[in-house]
């Protein structure tokens, strides 16, 4: 893959994208997805997944960017002026009420995909649980944008921080509640016992495994904030 013409993607960016596709084919395709159909926590990897794994890995990886190397320079310049005059993109690209409408985006769909009688009924309709799947890595995909590359005057690095915590704080509040739950919230798979315990090893992943994400983002982007922070400049003595 070629960038502006002559200049290769960089390998880590490649690599990026490539491990979020990897990542998603092994828990979408089969025999994960038999395994997910069958348990629940199998079936909360594949959300982990859709959630806090591939959606940061191709933010990161800059996937749209990536994917129109494959194709003819005139190509690419013709996608760039049909997404340039796309109404209200440039707005969304440049206003501060994106950010919180992407946040408030991943919260809200978070929650109403993991309400019982919701996850229940999407299990029960294909059509339903593919859409779950899709809004889940789309509206995660467009968080980790804005995190990862919001301008610095609209969202600091400080800013992003703060709001890495608030994702983690309210997440693992979910994954709390799946895990302390007294009995099977999720009917589906089950009511007995063993449902219990299924259900509490998913809810003990989601809240591992997204905290651990939003811990490592969270410190990446401390670090960064603390490092282009101006030094307190020094008096010379007279």
């Amino acid at each position: 893959m070629r960038r502006r013409g002559n200049k290769p993607v960089e390998p880590w960016r490649a690599g990026l994208f490539v491990g979020a596709l990897v990542v998603l084919g092994m828990v979408l395709l089969p025999p994960f997805d038999e395994l997910a159909d069958k348990h629940f926590s199998a079936h909360m990897a594949q959300h982990l997944a859709l959630l806090v794994v591939a959606p940061p890995m191709l933010a990161a990886s800059q996937a749209h960017l990536v994917l129109l190397r494959a194709f003819p320079v005139p190509l690419r310049r013709q996608v760039g002026r049909a997404t340039a005059r796309t109404p209200g993109l440039r707005f969304a690209a440049d206003h501060s009420s994106t950010i919180w409408f992407v946040c408030l985006s991943s919260i809200g769909v978070l929650w109403f995909w993991h309400l019982p009688a919701i996850y229940d009924y999407a299990r029960r309709h294909e059509v339903v649980h593919d859409l779950e799947h899709l809004v889940f890595l789309i509206t995660e995909l467009a968080f980790w944008r804005v995190i990862l590359f919001r301008r610095e005057r609209q969202l600091s690095r400080a800013a992003a921080a703060l709001i890495l915590v608030g994702m983690s704080v309210q997440g693992g509040l979910l994954a709390a509640i799946i895990t302390l739950a007294g009995h099977p919230l999720y009917l589906s798979y089950g009511a007995g016992g063993e449902a219990l315990s299924d259900q509490a090893v998913g809810g003990v992943m989601m809240w591992v495994l997204a905290g651990t994400v939003y811990l490592g983002a969270f410190a990446a982007l401390f670090a960064a904030a603390l490092a282009k922070s101006p030094k307190p400049v020094r008096r010379s003595k007279a």
